[in-house]
């Protein structure tokens, strides 16, 4: 590829992650569905680590896309006659099962004690995530790049040794990954289920973030209930009204509340400034009078 298709892909990939992210942080206003109470506490303000980090995670989305879409391009059909139920549907799911099973062992694994520290304790600073892709990509660079990748490793199994995969599946792949990656990161309660079974609940991944030993997968439960990992939501666990999100500034209550309360005490930055002007009397007396 040339330069200038390096850059439109770049532009392309970031203004789809922005697009995606935007709809992730909306979906509960446009489909008027249920909020999850914050039962963990919530990450109301960014530090330079997560600065840092997201902006990694950013900056290396288009060339992980570009990795993937050319495996993909050499390896998958891409003509529309070549479209069946088995390269599509059939495949479509195999890739959710394959990525997560890779995913739910390696984060797992991020969470031995001796490799928590290092890795992945600082995306488990939020315990109550709201702001969907951001709060999603808030990783460490390793985990970041190691839960990307699991994308491209999962699309070269099922496609070599399950079943042939689309072209298209491996976008539409890519594409619902990233939507129910993010939806797992906000306060949405988004239920996935077909014939009564629960294929997706992004209540599961909050219960990750407030209970670390539990719930390891990412799109779906399903190898969490395999291994014994699983932990149902509970909507009788205990609510702090404080710490539920003020729906203006996207911060808790009770830092909401907090910089309220700072603004009062510190009224002299909202005070307009003053002119003096000093009157000398015959008497001798000078009156001050202030002129905004």
């Amino acid at each position: 590829m040339k330069a200038i298709d390096l850059l439109l892909l770049g532009i392309s990939v970031t203004a789809a992650f922005e697009g995606l992210d935007h709809i992730a942080k909306h979906w509960g206003v446009w489909w008027k569905s249920k909020q999850i109470p914050v039962r963990g506490k919530h990450l109301d303000y960014f530090t330079a680590h997560d600065v840092i980090y997201i902006g990694f995670s950013k900056a290396n989305t288009a060339p992980f896309t570009y990795f993937y879409l050319s495996f993909a391009a050499h390896r998958c059909p891409w003509k529309l006659t070549d479209v069946s139920a088995t390269n599509t549907l059939i495949a479509l799911i195999a890739l959710f099962i394959a990525f997560d099973f890779v995913y739910t062992l390696l984060h797992w694994a991020l969470h031995v004690p001796r490799i928590y520290g290092y890795i992945h304790k600082h995306h488990h600073h939020q315990k109550a995530p709201s702001r969907a892709a951001v709060d999603a990509i808030n990783v460490h660079p390793i985990e970041y790049i190691l839960g990307e990748y699991n994308h491209l490793l999962a699309l070269w199994f099922c496609h070599s040794f399950v079943v042939p995969v689309h072209g298209i599946t491996s976008v539409v792949f890519l594409g619902i990954g990233g939507m129910l990656a993010a939806l797992n990161h906000t306060r949405h309660d988004i239920v996935i289920s077909f014939m009564g079974v629960t294929i997706y609940d992004s209540k599961g991944h909050d219960v990750h973030h407030r209970i670390p030993q539990s719930n390891y997968g990412q799109y779906t439960m399903f190898w969490d209930k395999v291994f014994g990992t699983f932990r149902d939501y509970n909507p009788n666990d205990r609510v702090n009204p404080e710490a539920q999100l003020d729906p203006k500034t996207g911060k808790s209550i009770e830092a909401t509340k907090k910089e309220f309360s700072q603004r009062l005490i510190r009224p002299e930055e909202q005070w307009p400034t003053y002119k003096k002007e000093t009157t000398q009397f015959h008497n001798g007396f000078k009156v001050v009078k202030l002129k905004e």
